[in-house]
């Protein structure tokens, strides 16, 4: 009897011993999120005269962000696929839902929006990435009154009767709200009685960081930052920029 049981403590005692060394580690799987890292950052450039500002972010294979065209902000999200998306734009006031499709070429992003209420119009706009703003600059305060877009018609005139000559340009200053600027000249039309003008801007816009400290405007060189200054006076449809040498008056284009 005795030497059944140390028999079958010798038979039981390896299987005990093979079934701890057979116990299998079970590691849970680890699940990596495909970001698309190619529409990540900053965009800008001008269309029609306009000043338009993208800013785009990536969650696995969605894309979201925010539009600034005009003065006027909506939100984006979609899908993106390699160097393709598409999905819709918000627009933040009105709530208007459109559509769009973007492609990211080198540094350039191809950005189109599908208007439906004018018979599915198409306005394709071309941007370009921009390096993140100066962290200083972010920090930095900037009156909320002064966002958006806005236009200062100069008229210069000279002479009188038949010699009177008189020549006006628009010119454009956008203000937005992560500190960046944007100001490009516009429209110019004048002449004498004989002769006229009229000519388009060349559409480039001067790209500038900025922000406010009391009633003063700064504005930064985007490369050298180098500063200068101006004193601001704003209501909600206007506002004036006083040197030493002069007063401009904008008025807010929307």
């Amino acid at each position: 009897m005795l030497h059944q049981i140390i028999v079958l403590v010798m038979m039981l005692s390896p299987c005990g011993e093979t079934d701890a060394q057979n116990k299998k580690v079970v590691k849970k799987a680890i699940v990596v999120k495909q970001v698309s890292p190619l529409f990540v950052g900053n965009y800008e450039g001008i269309n029609n005269a306009k000043a338009i500002s993208i800013n785009l972010k990536a969650d696995g294979a969605k894309v979201s962000g925010s539009l600034m065209m005009n003065g006027e902000s909506a939100k984006i999200s979609g899908i993106a696929s390699k160097n393709i998306a598409s999905g819709k734009i918000i627009e933040d006031i009105s709530g208007k839902v459109y559509a769009f499709n973007a492609e990211r070429k080198s540094n350039t992003l191809f950005f189109s929006i599908t208007f439906p209420e004018y018979n599915n119009q198409v306005v394709k706009m071309e941007l370009t990435k921009i390096n993140a703003l100066n962290t200083a600059i972010l920090t930095k305060q900037r009156d909320s009154r002064l966002f958006g877009t806005w236009r200062n018609t100069e008229v210069i005139s000279s002479g009188s009767g038949e010699f009177y000559s008189s020549f006006s340009t628009d010119y454009f200053l956008t203000l937005n709200a992560d500190g960046s600027a944007f100001a490009w000249s516009g429209k110019s039309a004048g002449g004498t009685k004989d002769v006229m003008v009229d000519a388009n801007g060349n559409g480039k816009a001067q790209k500038m960081e900025w922000y406010t400290q009391g009633k003063s405007l700064f504005f930064v060189d985007t490369l050298s930052k180098k500063q200068s200054s101006v004193t601001f006076y704003a209501e909600p449809a206007r506002m004036m920029l006083s040197t030493n040498n002069s007063k401009k008056v904008y008025h807010r284009m929307k």
